[in-house]
């Protein structure tokens, strides 16, 4: 038995590689090693919120939460 390895880039030439592999008649196995398709939907959401909160402008930079984490600190 002789194993191939091959890294697709574009998700569409996965579809062709498929059709020409059955057509061959060879048996093939997929993995999937990109680290997205490992997230949960919870984590793809609070990704997408982040993201739309960049897009709104709903962030601090860091000065500015290091002077509210100051301004905190003084006062206890």
């Amino acid at each position: 038995m002789t194993t191939l390895t091959v890294e697709i880039d574009k998700e569409q030439d996965l579809s062709v590689l498929q059709a020409l592999l059955k057509r061959l008649d060879l048996k093939y196995t997929i993995e999937d090693e990109t680290w997205a398709k490992q997230l949960s939907g919870a984590e793809i959401e609070g990704i997408n919120a982040g993201l739309s909160d960049i897009e709104s402008g709903r962030t601090y930079t860091h000065e500015e939460v290091k002077s509210r984490i100051d301004q905190k600190s003084e006062s206890y």
